[in-house]
C-alpha cells in the first residue's frame, strides 16, 4: 500500500484552529513555518499503525510537500465543518488525537477495523479524528487541485472480487468464461498472424491458451496472453513492432471491443446484483451495520468521504473548501433511489470509450435515467488477472446527496 503524504498533513492540521490554518495560507513562508509546528504536534499526538518514520519524513518544506499541506488544510477544515454540521461537535474543535491507519491500525481504534465484502479494510478510513472522549470520525481521504477538477476514484478493485461470497460463484465462473474465450481467441489470432508460434495450437483448449499451464516455460516465461513481445522480435521485447502486448491493447482499445461489450452486457443483465455490490463497495453503505454487530459499547463513530482541494498558485498557497459527504447523507440518498422500483442499468459511456486509446472501457450505473456511479474497467498490465474496477460518484448523485431528488418516485420530482 503506497503512503499518501496528504494523510499526515491532514492529521497535523486537525490540531489547529481555523484562524491558524488561514494565517498559514497567507504565504509560502508562513506555510513553511506552520509545517514545522504541525510536525511537532504530529510527533506528539498522532498514533501510527505503521510507517511512522516515513510519514514524518514527508513533513518538510519542499515545494511538493507544501502543496500536500495545502490539501491537508483544506481537508481539515472540511472535516471540522462536517462533524459540527452532522454530529453536533462544537464548531472548530481541534483534535485530542488523530490515528493513521494502514496495514496496521493503532490499538485504540483497531476494534473499528472490519474485514468484509472482499476487503481486509472495509472500513476504509485513512485516518480517524478524535475531537472528544469516545468520539471517533473516520475519513476516507482524497485530493484534487481545484473544485472543478475531475473527482478522484473511490474504488480500485479486481472485477471478480466485486461479487464476494459463495452465492456469487456461478456468476464469477460465467465472467471467467467470457474472459477465457476472448483471450484464447486473441492468442489463436496472434498465432495465425505470426506474432506467436504455439505448436499444436488447434488441439489446445481455450483454457490452456489462456492459463498456459502446460506451455514450454523456457520459451514462454508468461502465459500466452501476458507475452510482451513476438516471435520475430523476441518474446520479452515489448518494443518489437508486432509485440503481443501492443496487439492485445490495440484490440481492447477499440470502441466496439467484444470483451468489454460482453462484460457490460452481462453486468447489465444482472444489474441489480452488481449495483448493490458496487454501491456498497464504493460508498461503504453497510459500515454502521457491521460496526453495530461488533458490540463495541458506548461510542460515536462517524464516517465521511472527504476531498481536500488546493494548489500553489503564482507562488501563494490556495486552499479551497474541503468537501465531506457523511455516510448518513449517502444512506438517505440511497433510500430515495430505492423508493423508485425501476431496474438499475449499466451502460457503456461511448464518448469516453472512443477517446480512450488504452485497454479499458467506461460505463455508468444509473437508475431511471439518473447516473449514480461513473466506472472504469481496465487492464493495467497482464491480461490473465481480472481487470480492475475504478469508480466515483457522478455529479448527479452528488446533487441527490446535497440538494434535491432527481429520481422519479422518490419525492415526485426529477
Amino acid at each position: 500500500m503506497a503512503l499518501e503524504p496528504s494523510e499526515v498533513m491532514t492529521a497535523g492540521a486537525l490540531f489547529f484552529k481555523n484562524s491558524e490554518l488561514d494565517k498559514a495560507l497567507e504565504s509560502t513562508a508562513n506555510l513553511g513555518e506552520f509545517m514545522e509546528k504541525a510536525k511537532k504536534m504530529v510527533e506528539k499526538n498522532v498514533e501510527f499503525g505503521s510507517s511512522r518514520s516515513e510519514f514524518l519524513s514527508y513533513m518538510d518544506t519542499s515545494p511538493k510537500m507544501l502543496k500536500e499541506m495545502v490539501y491537508g488544510k483544506s481537508a481539515a477544515k472540511g472535516i471540522k465543518k462536517w462533524v459540527t454540521r452532522d454530529h453536533n461537535i462544537r464548531a472548530d474543535s481541534v483534535a485530542e488525537k488523530v490515528f493513521l491507519t494502514g496495514n496496521v491500525w493503532p490499538k485504540e481504534v483497531e476494534p473499528f477495523r472490519i474485514q468484509a465484502y472482499g476487503f481486509d479494510d472495509y472500513n476504509s478510513s485513512d485516518l480517524i479524528f478524535k475531537p472528544a472522549d469516545k468520539k471517533y470520525f473516520g475519513i476516507s481521504l482524497k485530493k484534487k487541485p481545484k473544485p472543478n477538477a475531475q473527482d478522484p476514484t473511490l474504488i480500485n478493485k479486481a472485477f471478480d472480487s466485486v461479487l464476494d461470497g459463495p452465492q456469487f460463484k456461478e456468476i464469477r465462473d460465467e465472467i471467467t468464461d467470457i474472459r477465457v474465450t476472448y483471450f484464447a481467441g486473441q492468442v489463436r489470432q496472434a498465432h495465425e498472424d505470426g506474432i506467436l508460434y504455439i505448436p499444436n495450437i488447434n488441439s489446445l483448449p481455450d483454457e490452456e491458451l489462456f492459463y498456459g499451464k502446460k506451455r514450454d516455460k523456457k520459451i514462454f516465461k508468461r502465459p500466452y496472453p501476458n507475452t510482451k513481445g513476438s516471435l520475430t522480435g523476441g518474446y520479452d521485447n515489448d518494443k518489437s513492432p508486432d509485440a503481443m502486448r501492443s496487439f492485445l491493447n490495440k484490440d481492447l482499445a477499440k470502441p466496439n471491443n467484444i470483451l468489454w461489450r460482453r462484460l457490460t452486457e452481462y453486468m447489465d443483465a444482472h444489474a441489480n446484483i452488481f449495483a448493490d455490490s458496487l454501491i456498497n463497495l464504493v460508498l461503504k453503505v453497510k459500515l454502521y451495520d457491521e460496526l453495530a454487530a461488533k458490540n463495541l459499547g458506548n461510542y460515536t463513530f462517524g464516517f465521511a468521504l472527504v476531498t481536500g482541494m488546493g494548489e500553489i498558485k503564482k507562488g501563494k498557497p490556495v486552499a479551497y473548501e474541503g468537501k465531506a459527504i457523511d455516510l448518513h447523507t449517502i444512506l438517505c440518498g440511497l433510500s430515495d433511489l430505492q423508493s423508485n422500483k425501476s431496474k438499475y442499468e449499466i451502460t457503456v459511456d461511448i464518448e469516453k470509450k472512443q477517446d480512450a486509446l488504452a485497454a479499458k472501457t467506461f460505463f455508468q450505473l444509473s437508475k431511471s435515467g439518473v447516473p449514480i456511479l461513473d466506472m472504469e474497467l481496465r487492464y493495467k498490465g497482464d491480461k490473465t488477472p481480472q481487470p480492475q474496477f475504478l469508480g466515483t460518484i457522478t455529479k448527479q448523485f452528488q446533487t441527490i446527496l446535497t440538494e434535491k431528488c432527481l429520481v422519479p418516485g422518490a419525492d415526485g420530482a426529477k
